[in-house]
């Protein structure tokens, strides 16, 4: 039987003595996802035209796979500073997108109940960077967009794979396996309002310091996950009710705004939704393609100048690809050794380099699916739309989404914004040394994480939220 490959193909597996318990247990996980996402039984939303590549018993050959491409720089954070002229825009944004919160998003608790305030990178497109910096010089800058449920795994069979794998890949051989280890129990909540285990003291801890504030092995954004990618491409293949334009195109804010499936701020959730959605309105199934990850496209930096205004050669490293190079899934950037300079006294397109943040907004990032058309396979129309967009009132290029039962944007209030902006620091506009955004605790978001009468936070794109408006679906005959 074929198997579910981990992202891009790598081949970790295989330096482990676990070898065959990790490509079946990857499978298997992967399996699962897709099974739960599928299951009308467990989501209201499940979609006949979302199929699962590996295990499809049709008999219909898939298409070839086909990328759905989006930029790797946080739009949120292009357009929260969208008030001030492009170049202080820009340098807000880069500045602000380095910033580690700390904010209790995870729907994770201690055994008293406390939420736990974790560290997370408000690099929000399925690409996140790290800049390595000694005061005013930067080393390196690693951009990653590993699935953190990978790693989970992976730790789970061979803890002391994925340490070595840490030393590696942050050129660090003095990491302390504890380091990446929870100290203590951590739980989630039930739906029916019981704390059950999440984590076990000893357990891979995917938020430790090694992959917040000293690295970036893998995703860690609330949004940024394997499940939220398969979620959102099975939601593309509902029958949302937008129509296209004279050109017969379907714009992706306007049915971002009807369904309220993703972010309306990032640039990946409605372009991952319009290019599902393209397929399904043909009556077309779609899948995603093995191997399922998020991808970085091959990319240059030609514009990086040292500080003679020389190019800057074999700066560039794609660290962790597919074999054929066309599914990157970590590159570094650092002075090639024996240069004599950094990486702050280089220029990138007439710029000081200062910050990732340049080099992210020419990454351009990319899922594969594949689409055909399956016999007896019939859509799911949804009859109206559940949400509907807002413009910020202070922040005029920010928008929102919120439920239809809200009526009208003049009933959004502040705290709706909050929630909207919840991973939008207050750093560098206000207060340099800011952590996040403390208006969005004491509004009492850990009072409603911990309330038994909720249902449990789960990963839906835009962020991890307690609930997503209900969706009225008709079911079309084939």
């Amino acid at each position: 039987m074929d198997l579910y490959l981990p992202p891009a193909g790598i081949d970790d597996f295989s330096r482990s003595q676990h070898a065959d318990d990790l490509r079946q247990s990857w499978h298997d996980q992967v399996t699962s996802f897709l099974r739960q996402i599928r299951d009308p039984s467990r989501n209201e939303q499940a979609s006949p035209l979302f199929y699962d590549q590996v295990n499809d018993t049709s008999g219909v050959a898939d298409s070839e796979p086909q990328g759905i491409p989006w930029n790797g720089f946080p739009l949120r954070l292009n357009r929260w500073f969208g008030q001030h002229p492009p170049q202080v825009r820009d340098e807000l944004a880069n500045r602000a997108a380095e910033v580690v919160l700390r904010l209790p998003v995870q729907g994770l608790f201690r055994e008293d109940r406390t939420p736990l305030a974790l560290p997370f990178r408000v690099q929000d497109e399925y690409c996140e960077w790290h800049v390595e910096r000694e005061g005013e010089t930067i080393r390196r800058i690693s951009f990653t967009c590993e699935p953190p449920e990978y790693w989970e795994l992976l730790a789970s069979v061979d803890f002391d794979l994925v340490h070595r794998l840490y030393r590696e890949l942050l050129h660090n051989d003095e990491i302390p396996a504890d380091d990446l280890r929870w100290p203590f129990d951590v739980f989630r909540a039930s739906r029916n309002g019981q704390l059950v285990p999440r984590f076990r003291r000893g357990d891979y801890n995917p938020w430790s310091i090694w992959n917040t504030e000293r690295g970036a092995v893998h995703l860690t954004h609330p949004a940024n996950s394997l499940f939220a990618e398969v979620a959102l491409a099975s939601d593309g293949t509902l029958g949302w009710p937008v129509s296209p334009d004279a050109q017969g195109q379907i714009d992706p804010q306007r049915l971002m705004c009807c369904a309220g499936r993703g972010g309306i701020n990032r640039s990946s959730d409605p372009l991952i939704l319009k290019g599902v959605f393209d397929f399904a309105r043909q009556g077309l199934s779609v899948a995603l393609a093995n191997p399922i990850g998020l991808y970085m496209a091959p990319f240059g930096l030609g514009g990086l100048l040292s500080p003679d205004e020389e190019p800057v050669g074999e700066a560039l490293r794609f660290v962790r690809q597919s074999s054929d190079g066309s599914r990157i899934l970590r590159a570094e950037v650092a002075a090639p050794e024996g240069t004599g300079f950094t990486l702050d006294q280089c220029t990138l397109d007439g710029l000081e380099l200062r910050h990732g943040g340049q080099i992210a907004r020419q990454i351009t990032m990319r899922l594969f699916g594949v689409a055909k058309r399956i016999p007896g396979r019939s859509p799911r129309r949804v009859q109206r739309c559940p949400t509907f967009c807002c413009t910020h009132p202070t922040h005029p290029e920010f928008l929102g989404t919120f439920p239809a039962r809200t009526g009208s944007c003049d009933r959004v209030t502040d705290q709706d914004w909050r929630n909207e902006a919840f991973d939008v620091p207050d750093f560098p506009e206000a207060e340099p040394e800011a952590r996040g955004r403390a208006a969005f605790l004491e509004a009492g978001i850990a009072e409603v994480a911990a309330s038994p009468e909720t249902e449990p936070m789960q990963p839906v794109g835009r962020r991890v939220t307690a609930a997503m408006p209900s969706v009225e679906i008709e079911d079309l005959g084939s």
